[in-house]
């Protein structure tokens, strides 16, 4: 499985991926400085565009690209868009990712900046055992 992540990946976060018994993999040791938000998913955000919290960080400015490779190798691009009283959402190909990727009302996920001054952007989805996230996982 490590291969596979690693070349879907930006190579900044390839050497972070560790391999579970179970097939899944997860980042480890994410440096905080990149963590663009946490979100948990509410139905306009699985519906129509992803809702980007006020006081996100590392986000593209204007009307910024942001290039997301999922698991399967699908690349998608988003649009950090600015909506009247400065708020953000992103549009673009978020739809198609989300429907590609199953997320649901309730899924939290994590964004996070590859950190090398490009647009790369890595999707986590956070892995629940009885409601409480235990783990993240690479989308």
């Amino acid at each position: 499985a490590q291969t596979i992540i690693s070349g879907v990946l930006p190579k900044s976060l390839s050497s972070r991926v560790k391999s579970l018994s179970s097939g899944w993999s997860v980042v480890e040791e994410m440096q905080a400085d990149f963590i663009c938000f946490e979100k948990t998913l509410t139905k306009t955000d699985v519906n129509r565009n992803l809702e980007i919290p006020n006081g996100a960080h590392f986000m593209p400015a204007g009307n910024g690209v942001m290039l997301v490779t999922d698991q399967a190798g699908n690349r998608y691009q988003f649009i950090a868009s600015e909506r009247r009283g400065g708020r953000r959402s992103m549009t673009d190909q978020w739809r198609a990712f989300a429907e590609a990727n199953h997320l649901q009302v309730g899924d939290a996920l994590r964004i996070y900046h590859s950190g090398n001054g490009d647009d790369e952007y890595v999707v986590e989805m956070g892995v629940k055992l009885f409601g409480t996230i235990i783990a993240w996982r690479p989308i």
